[in-house]
């Protein structure tokens, strides 16, 4: 928690930036969702799904979707490093992709956005999007030190003040991290659980 507190303002942000594009994949949900179809994306998932298909025991759709998450948020921890742009881009990814689902499974069923925000995605999502937006919040913060130490380069001062806050950081990292895996490790098994008992 106080990791959490001190990377605040961090969290804040991609809060927002999630928040945002969500927002903005419900509203042009239509050709945003055609733009992912020409782009392959949700051939990507199908493939996934028949992953799943394969090998439909619950032991197999954790896995798949644990890993896939875990893959997901380290890859924004760790190509956070080159300025925090990656952890934005898939911030910005992934809140398009809920809001064009929501956007299209409401248009489909005539449900409620918030109904099926709150049924669908919640269960598994309460603990999935903290995840996804901690990882991200840690991605943005390794870009933002990275552009201290180059602009640190030329001065003392600065180089100094930004060893401290590498040591900081570092500190702070494999809480955070823990937490995040625990947290997707969690929230696989309720979503494979799910899959498994519906299927």
């Amino acid at each position: 928690m106080q990791a959490i507190r001190f990377e605040k303002k961090v969290i804040l942000i991609a809060t927002l930036i999630f928040i945002l594009f969500s927002i903005v994949g419900f509203v042009a949900s239509d050709p945003i969702n055609e733009s992912l179809k020409q782009a392959g994306v949700w051939e990507q998932f199908q493939q996934k799904v028949e992953d799943i298909k394969q090998d439909p025991g619950l032991l197999n759709v954790f896995q798949v979707i644990l890993s896939n998450n875990l893959l997901a948020t380290a890859s924004m921890i760790g190509l956070g490093l080159f300025f925090g742009v990656y952890p934005v881009i898939g911030l910005a990814f992934n809140g398009l992709l809920l809001g064009v689902v929501i956007g299209i499974s409401s248009e489909q069923t005539g449900s409620s956005p918030v109904t099926l925000f709150v049924t669908q995605i919640l269960p598994h999502g309460i603990l999935e999007l903290p995840a996804l937006i901690f990882a991200a919040a840690l991605g943005i913060r390794l870009g933002i030190l990275s552009m201290g130490t180059l602009a640190g380069l030329g001065s003392a001062v600065i180089r100094k003040r930004n060893q401290s806050a590498w040591k900081a950081y570092l500190e702070r990292v494999p809480s955070l991290v823990i937490g995040v895996a625990v947290m997707l490790t969690v929230a696989a098994f309720i979503e494979s659980s799910l899959i498994v008992y519906f299927s």
